[in-house]
């Protein structure tokens, strides 16, 4: 009955409330844990043990190609942080010699994105990303950020280095390269679910994918729906360096000004890049190259009206964050995308469905 008073213990509300601010202040450590396990390559090494596997912070110490001494009690702390998140799973058991308690570690269902799947992506490129960032990258801090828009307002990142903060990826290889494999990682992630979950492609003749980028994306549809003809629109240098893909073609142009034509026009993940302004100019492009009943098909992430504490709005709340920081952008209630999608002239709109917290949404156009 180890720790039955404890584990059973009703706290007081102001313990809850107190905890809850003294954690903030230590809410560094999960990070730097995440970071550090991804470097170590744990999450590799438990999925490495098999389906269902369970090891120790021993076990885990003797898979490292250097652990000094006492490395073992590190880790252990380090897991216990990740299962205390939901990053890890615990089972908890009685050693032989009755000397005490042995810990060992599993795969928690969110823990499993940290591993490779079997196309080798995974979400440790999006760590590598985040902690080249808090480390300082960027050049400022959030505290520095609103100072300045207090002071003088627009976009700090121009105002800072002349250059966008995509010109600035582009500038410095380094980061460049783990920005994109964040991205990339990170958008075949979703995309394989999307195309599994998502009813919204089929039927389509010709999609186009706007600020698609490599063309990824579009290959992931193309391929489970072979009846569409893709079209990758991007800057020109963009679709210059894309790779070939079956069923698809490549266009370089400017989406402000104009957008290839099609049944079906796909933005995932490009409207919170922009302000309002920007994105009704963006959509009324959209509505123009599409057909009667066309249909728009915007992939983003949607705030709530009023903050909520749960998982989903926590995402979304850092990535509304998040793109203020870095483009001066932002994510946007359901209502503001309906009004947006009525002021650039669509008829319909309608939250279709949900896949790893980015929601997908339908804008028709009827004349």
């Amino acid at each position: 009955m180890e720790g039955a008073f404890t584990n059973n213990y009703k706290h007081a509300e102001e313990d809850e409330a107190a905890v809850l601010a003294m954690a903030a202040c230590n809410s560094y450590m999960l990070p730097m844990t995440l970071s550090a396990a991804v470097e170590l390559d744990l999450f590799e090494i438990i999925a490495g043990a098999g389906d269902g596997a369970h090891l120790s912070a021993s076990d885990v110490a003797s898979r490292l190609t250097t652990a000094a001494d006492g490395a073992a009690v590190v880790l252990g702390s380090m897991m216990q942080l990740l299962a205390a998140n939901s990053l890890l799973t615990c089972s908890v058991g009685v050693l032989a010699d009755g000397g005490g308690v042995e810990r060992r570690y599993g795969l928690s269902p969110a823990g499993k994105f940290f591993a490779k799947d079997e196309g080798g992506a995974s979400l440790c490129q999006s760590v590598s990303y985040t902690t080249r960032v808090a480390g300082g990258a960027l050049g400022f801090s959030v505290k520095d950020l609103v100072l300045f828009l207090v002071r003088e307002g627009g976009n700090m990142f121009e105002r800072m280095n002349v250059k966008s903060f995509y010109e600035l990826i582009m500038r410095d290889v380094e980061t460049g390269k783990v920005f994109n494999d964040s991205l990339g990682a990170r958008s075949a992630i979703v995309m394989k679910k999307v195309v599994k979950t998502y009813q919204g492609f089929e039927g389509l003749s010709r999609l186009v994918d706007v600020g698609g980028g490599s063309g990824s994306t579009l290959d992931a549809i193309v391929s489970e729906y072979p009846s569409i003809h893709g079209v990758n629109f991007d800057l020109p240098h963009v679709v210059n360096t894309s790779p070939s893909y079956n069923n698809i073609e490549h266009i370089g142009g400017d989406m402000f000004l104009e957008v290839p034509k099609g049944d079906a026009i796909l933005l995932k993940n490009i409207l919170h890049n922009w302000g309002d302004e920007q994105c009704v100019n963006l959509l009324k492009c959209c509505y123009k190259s599409l057909p009667n009943k066309g249909k728009l098909i915007v992939m983003d992430y949607i705030l709530p009206n009023t903050p909520q504490t749960d998982v989903h709005a926590k995402y979304a709340s850092q990535m509304n964050l998040t793109m203020k920081i870095l483009v001066g952008g932002k994510e946007r209630t359901e209502d503001e995308f309906q009004g947006m999608a009525i002021e650039a002239g669509f008829a319909e709109f309608k939250v279709v469905c949900y896949v790893y917290g980015i929601w997908i949404m339908e804008f028709i156009k009827l004349v």
